[in-house]
């Protein structure tokens, strides 16, 4: 389903975030906005030109929290296709000059690397990029390098922070703002964690944020859809202290806040919160499947539309005493339903998959490509 934008009035944010005396003048869809007395930078009449009515995704302003930042000036840098065509689609609805730049990391590298990334990159925003940075001592990590995008325009920037905090706002009231939020900063922020040496399955989504108050806003919105935290937060480390411990990194490290837990992992999933970056979600679809509840899960998938008894699963999958207590959390969330019929003069539980079971069988089937 296409995600609903959220609309706000430039009048109403410029009114409130402009200190000197400004003039409006409304012509079609735009809102022009003059100096009343003075003029900018060499002499030069000021005048701005906004939509009158700004229309951005939840997901776009969870992208620009996630990856952006909002001074005096502008800027976004990533090296995902799909995510900067998403911003570049925001931005053009105002009357600004984007300015754009390449990052390459050279250091594992061919120098063809530099041209052919310039090439990909002018071809999707279709303009020249004119200025390039070179990164001889990160190795590479991307299939074209770091674009770059910036807008020096103080107005929009400070349009656009007046905006995206109250999306901030919203995010920890309204579910489904959050949901698409959260797909904002979890294409740019979010990371897969997953057991290699042992298991191969996922066993942690982690949210980097350097400050605080970052991470506990981030913790808000995902309580507001069902998403609890159970372990403490990766603390920020600076590289001061990273050097004190002995790292290699002379940069440190941001913090985190730490998802855990199955049932989360399925939120993740069922509400499809990695749609926006694809290698992400291929890789937490990839991994999730080892995850060893989620195989018993849709083992129980044989049983769909018929009774069972808990002796009748235990028999079928061999499971043990921490797996049937696993069969009982199902029950206690919904999964399976539950009635006591008397054989006997004997009180005998029968379990029935219900629909949610069902639907998010259904689900798992589908994104795990099973």
């Amino acid at each position: 389903m296409e995600e609903t934008p959220l609309y706000f009035k430039s009048e109403d944010i410029l009114k409130k975030i402009l200190k000197e005396p400004f003039k409006f003048q409304k012509i079609d869809d735009k809102l022009i906005v003059k100096k009343e007395r003075g003029n900018g930078f060499r002499s030069r009449p000021t005048s701005f030109i906004f939509p009158r009515i700004i229309k951005i995704k939840s997901s776009t302003a969870g992208l620009i929290v996630g990856e952006g930042y909002i001074g005096s000036s502008f800027i976004f840098c990533n090296s995902n296709e799909k995510i900067i065509i998403n911003i570049l689609n925001f931005l053009s609805q105002f009357d600004v000059k984007a300015h754009f730049s390449l990052e390459v990391a050279m250091k594992n590298m061919e120098k063809e690397f530099i041209e052919t990334s310039k090439k990909k990159w002018e071809n999707i925003i279709k303009e020249e990029i004119k200025k390039i940075r070179i990164r001889n001592e990160f190795n590479n990590t991307t299939e074209k390098g770091n674009i770059h995008i910036s807008i020096y325009n103080i107005i929009f920037s400070k349009v656009l922070k007046k905006i995206v905090e109250g999306i901030k706002d919203k995010s920890e009231e309204d579910k489904e703002i959050a949901k698409n939020y959260l797909k904002g900063i979890l294409a740019a922020e979010g990371n897969i964690n997953v057991k290699r040496t042992t298991t191969n399955c996922l066993y942690m989504v982690r949210i980097s944020a350097k400050k605080v108050s970052e991470r506990e806003h981030y913790k808000r919105v995902l309580k507001n859809i069902g998403i609890n935290i159970y372990c403490k937060d990766m603390p920020t480390i600076s590289k001061e202290e990273g050097s004190k411990l002995g790292w290699k990194t002379t940069k440190g490290r941001a913090g985190a806040v730490l998802i855990s837990r199955w049932e989360n992992f399925l939120k993740i999933l069922l509400l499809d919160l990695l749609e926006l970056h694809k290698d992400k979600r291929q890789k937490f679809a990839r991994h999730f499947i080892y995850n060893k509840f989620t195989k018993q899960f849709l083992s129980f998938g044989s049983f769909i539309n018929k009774e069972f008894t808990m002796i009748e699963a235990k028999n079928k999958f061999h499971l043990k005493a921490n797996s049937i207590r696993g069969v009982k959390t199902l029950a206690k969330q919904g999964y399976i339903s539950k009635k006591l019929v008397n054989k006997n003069n004997r009180l005998i539980s029968y379990y029935t998959l219900t629909p949610r079971y069902i639907k998010t069988y259904d689900k798992l089937k589908q994104e795990l490509s099973i």
